[in-house]
């Protein structure tokens, strides 16, 4: 009883992803361009999945996968776990108002809230890198049934630079920007734990809990094109919105970090800015005007089956 009282108590004061590393709007949104409906069959086959199934996802944020596998596995039984309360009460609320049964739980992704030898199928995406590797696999070893498989999926090739939203050419949308980041930055809530990504620790680490029949896949998905036809237009506004989304997030998150950063003045002259620069985009994309930028997503897959 000591445990969960003490799991509950942290539980309760945990909303530090949503609120300092991004918001569950901005992450929704940016899984919804990499998982949909036109591809989530082949995300199905990659993860090896059945309807049938219990599956957990491990750091489930607002439950974006979660959703679309209940949708396309009617018949799987689908839990959802993150440690932050913002994304978890977003993933019940979606849930609801899709109608769709899935579940979801407040929990630590190294001490599961779960009975030994219960799921079928633990993912997790971009998630084993900020937990300690061996806890992570552990549990989920632990609380899969024998012939259970754990699919770890991380981006792949991530580059020197993800942040491709940010304005690069010298202005004062990137001068503000930088300025309240810089600022924020001294503060404790922006330092993020991380643990070493390569995939080949991944696999030392499944092998290294028991894992056997260890494999890897890819899926690379275009998740920015506006400008090429093969993307219709309600997602090409989606794509570049998507951009405007994870801006204003993160701008919200650095003033609430540095709140003495910049003027609350300064602020909202970035906020506006970076609103017209979008609304230029958009207005670029229905006149016509091609810019003809695109970005791939590379995802490694990477599993083991509990034997």
């Amino acid at each position: 009883m000591l445990y969960l009282d003490n799991l509950l108590q942290r539980l309760k004061m945990n909303t530090y992803w949503s609120q300092y590393v991004q918001k569950t709007e901005e992450l929704y949104s940016s899984r919804a361009l990499k998982f949909h409906q036109g591809n989530i069959d082949k995300w199905i086959d990659a993860m090896q999945l059945c309807n049938g199934m219990k599956i957990l996802e491990v750091g489930c944020a607002g439950g974006l996968l979660c959703h679309l596998l209940k949708k396309q596995l009617p018949d799987a039984e689908i839990t959802g776990l993150d440690f932050d309360l913002g994304h978890i009460e977003y993933a019940k609320k979606k849930a609801e108002e899709l109608k769709l049964p899935c579940s979801f739980v407040a929990g630590d992704a190294t001490e599961l809230p779960f009975e030994s030898e219960v799921f079928d199928a633990c993912y997790s995406h971009t998630v084993m890198n900020f937990c300690d590797p061996q806890k992570f696999a552990g549990e989920q070893y632990r609380v899969l049934k024998p012939g259970g498989r754990m699919i770890v999926m991380d981006v792949y090739n991530r580059g020197a630079k993800p942040e491709e939203w940010i304005p690069t050419e010298d202005c004062e949308e990137k001068e503000l920007f930088d300025k309240v980041w810089a600022a924020a930055s001294e503060n404790p809530n922006s330092q993020i734990k991380r643990y070493e990504n390569r995939p080949e620790k991944y696999f030392a680490c499944l092998a290294a809990q028991g894992f056997q029949d260890l494999s890897i896949d890819a899926m690379a998905v275009v998740n920015y094109a506006p400008d090429c036809d093969n993307i219709d237009g309600e997602t090409a506004r989606a794509q570049i919105n998507d951009d405007r989304i994870t801006e204003l997030c993160s701008a919200e998150k650095a003033y609430r970090m540095a709140p003495d950063g910049i003027s609350k003045s300064e602020y909202q002259t970035l906020v506006d800015m970076i609103h017209r620069r979008y609304d230029r985009r958009l207005a670029q994309y229905e006149n016509g005007e091609k810019s003809w930028e695109f970005r791939i997503a590379t995802t490694v897959l990477i599993s083991g089956r509990k034997p």
